[in-house]
């Protein structure tokens, strides 16, 4: 027992650190990090819908259509004002046919099941990763790169999940959504969103330059909306690997299973984040 938490501790701050340090060092390694995720988790996916799904999917083509929809995506968000073009979407495109016509040509008992599982991870995974790139560069005007979006995205996530880990293991007592997942519970969701909001008020006492163009009220309404969202994120994953027969997506970090375990929350919660700020930037509220 302590083996294995000294080894989630260790592999979890070894995590934080370095997306800490990609998200703050600049868009290069912002993009690259989010890039690297998108190939890696999407790898991990379709060997799991292959595995446990009967699925035959093309982990190559499935990874080279999530990494190039990511790729357009950010590309266009990254791009300086005037200057993004469509085309950057022509890879993508290209690979969709491609592995339709081969689908055509492979002969297996189910395309269809096999098409679902190949392009699955467009929209669960590389779309997520991609959105990023809209509020790091977008979020209030063409200035180009700005992490303060990401940066406090991330802090939350993790605030939520230690918060609710500590109050859940020691006053849980009501189920969340025992169907999907026996171990979560109502006292640590809400130990988790006290928690996320005290992050988001000390964020925004000493990181004040950063955060500049919103308010506090701002920033505690999006702690709450990743809360919420992340939470939901976490049962997203839970049901897919129920569905699987699994505990854990991979073993790629030790002591918290695979890339989709790491991010689960992150993958609701950042579409979730886009559409708070495109909110906030064309209403001009906060």
């Amino acid at each position: 027992m302590k083996s294995n938490f000294l080894t989630r501790t260790i592999t979890a701050i070894v995590f934080a650190g370095i997306m800490l340090f990609c998200i703050l060092k600049g868009a290069a390694w912002f993009l690259g990090l989010f890039g690297v995720c998108t190939i890696l988790t999407t790898i991990e996916y379709t060997g799991l819908a292959n595995r446990y799904k009967g699925a035959n999917v093309s982990r190559l083509w499935a990874t080279i259509s999530a990494f190039t929809f990511y790729a357009a995506i950010a590309g266009l968000s990254a791009a300086p004002s005037g200057s993004a073009n469509i085309l950057l979407f022509l890879p993508f495109i290209f690979t969709v046919i491609v592995i339709l016509v081969h689908e055509l040509y492979r002969q297996k008992p189910s395309p269809i099941n096999d098409l679902v599982h190949t392009f699955f991870p467009v929209v669960y995974i590389a779309l997520p990763y991609a959105l990023l790139s809209v509020v790091s560069f977008n979020v209030h005007g063409p200035t180009g790169y700005d992490p303060a979006v990401p940066l406090a995205l991330f802090v939350f996530l993790w605030a939520n999940d230690v918060g609710a880990y500590c109050t859940g293991c020691t006053i849980g007592k009501h189920k969340l959504f025992e169907r999907i997942s026996p171990k979560k519970t109502w006292e640590g969701s809400i130990g988790g969103a006290v928690l996320t909001v005290i992050a988001a008020v000390l964020m925004y006492r000493f990181l004040h330059p950063m955060y500049f163009y919103m308010g506090l009220a701002g920033w505690i309404i999006m702690a709450l909306v990743v809360v919420i969202f992340g939470t939901l994120g976490d049962l997203t994953e839970s049901l897919i690997k129920r569905e699987m027969g699994i505990k854990d997506s991979g073993n790629i970090l030790p002591g918290h299973g695979g890339m989709l375990d790491r991010f689960d929350s992150a993958l609701l919660a950042i579409p979730a984040t886009v559409v708070y700020f495109c909110f906030i930037i064309y209403s001009e509220v906060f």
